[in-house]
């Protein structure tokens, strides 16, 4: 049991005290005047040159160069990112192993769809604002062109 006097006066609480008319702005126009991070802008070429490091099961790894490692660690990959071989989707691109000295980009490539050896390449963008949580994202994966250089 608890004495009153133990206890003080109640009193009202200070959103009660508040006069109507000096709402503030709603919870929406707050969420507006929060400052957006800028989005990185992709790279000159937007192209990161990859090689096969390994095909297992239908999962097929791709290594980037030493000199592009730090950008494939700094690139999303966003749901339903294709893989083309020969102008063919091939595969799905599923995400970016970056907890290795080497990332590597790993794809789901298509069961009706015959593996090609050979150079890949990665093509950049801009992240789409729902999952900006990296500064670049995957816009496709493609084999070069026997004869063209990455």
């Amino acid at each position: 049991m608890t004495l009153l006097a133990d206890i003080g006066a109640r009193t009202r609480c200070e959103e009660c005290d508040r006069p109507l008319n000096a709402a503030g702005a709603s919870s929406a126009q707050e969420y507006q005047k929060q400052p957006r991070p800028a989005p990185a802008t992709p790279p000159p070429d937007g192209v990161i040159p990859l090689k096969v490091v390994g095909v297992a099961h239908g999962i097929l790894f791709l290594a980037a160069g030493p000199e592009h490692q730090e950008l494939l660690k700094k690139t999303a990959v966003e749901p339903a990112t294709p893989l083309f071989v020969g102008g063919r989707r091939a595969g799905i691109v599923m995400r970016v192993d970056a907890a290795r000295d080497e990332p590597r980009l790993v794809v789901q490539l298509d069961p009706r769809a015959t593996f090609q050896n050979g150079p890949y390449q990665l093509r950049l963008r801009r992240p789409l604002q729902r999952s900006a949580t990296k500064p670049y994202a995957v816009e496709s994966v493609e084999q070069v062109p026997r004869g063209s250089t990455p």
